[in-house]
């Protein structure tokens, strides 16, 4: 079981952020375009299906590059991955059921609001991005 998400970077440098819409374990917290892979699916493929699911964005799996895979930030033995695209534009975002909103923010709110997050696949966001060199 794992699941695969997607940080999106436009090219203002602005971070997508998506709001989750009542999660029955995370509320209204912080989210990225992403979720559980499917049987016989691999991390990269169900990335790729997942933001184009719940953010409405086409990307493909050249567009991706891997930042973290493991299961140190699990609390429940799920195998996290997170992605990283950059655009060299900024998307249309359509929101799907699963999330309320998105927000496109700087680098610095980006880790501001992951930080605080119930998630630990948020938080694990949150560590892995705070150590990217910036651009």
């Amino acid at each position: 079981m794992g699941a695969a998400k997607v940080l999106i970077i436009d090219n203002q440098d602005q971070y997508l952020l998506m709001i989750r819409d009542n999660h029955p374990h995370f509320g209204n917290d912080p989210d990225l375009p992403g979720g559980t892979i499917e049987d016989g699916e691999s991390h990269e493929v169900a990335a790729v299906r997942e933001v184009e699911e719940e953010a409405g964005i086409t990307i493909s799996l050249d567009d991706i590059e891997l930042l973290y895979k493991g299961f140190d930030y699990s609390a429940h033995g799920i195998e996290y991955s997170l992605y990283l695209t950059r655009l060299n534009y900024r998307p249309e975002v359509v929101v799907s059921w699963e999330h309320a909103s998105y927000r496109w923010l700087s680098r610095e709110d980006f880790l501001k609001t992951t930080k605080t997050s119930n998630d630990t696949y948020m938080l694990m966001v949150h560590d892995v991005v705070s150590k990217l060199p910036i651009k």
